[in-house]
C-alpha cells in the first residue's frame, strides 16, 4: 500500500483547478490565481462599457497574471504624470496639465556630510 499526498488548488468558488504534487508548486499556482482575482476586480469598469461576461474577464485576468513578467516590464515604460480624471459630463480643460518636475531627493550620507561642515 502507497501514500499519495497531493495538493489542490481551488477557486473561491470551490471548484477544483490543478493539482500538484509538489507543495511549492500549488502555492506559486494558487497566488497566480490569486492575482487573476484581483485583476479581474480592476477590469470590472471594462466588463460594463464593452458588455463582457465574467468568464472573459476572468480569462483576460488569468492571462495577464500568468504573464506576470511581460505585464511588470511594460507597466515599467510609465512614467508617472496626475493624470485628471474627467467624468462624462465635465468638459475637457483648454490647457492641457504640465507634469510637475521631478523632485532631487538627498541622500543621508550627502546631508550628514552638509550638517558635518555647517559645525
Amino acid at each position: 500500500m502507497s501514500i499519495r499526498l497531493e495538493y489542490i488548488v481551488c477557486n473561491k468558488n470551490g471548484d477544483e483547478l490543478n493539482r500538484f504534487d509538489v507543495k511549492a508548486d500549488a502555492e506559486a499556482y494558487d497566488s497566480v490565481i490569486c492575482a487573476a482575482e484581483d485583476i479581474s476586480i480592476l477590469l470590472e469598469p471594462l466588463q460594463k462599457k464593452l458588455s463582457l461576461s465574467d468568464d472573459q474577464i476572468y480569462g483576460i485576468s488569468e492571462h495577464l497574471a500568468f504573464q506576470s513578467d511581460e505585464v511588470k516590464l511594460a507597466l515599467k515604460q510609465i512614467k508617472k504624470v496626475k493624470v485628471p480624471v474627467i467624468s462624462e459630463n465635465e468638459q475637457k480643460p483648454e490647457a492641457e496639465t504640465v507634469p510637475e518636475p521631478e523632485k532631487k531627493v538627498m541622500t543621508k550620507s550627502v546631508a550628514t556630510k552638509k550638517a558635518v561642515k555647517k559645525k
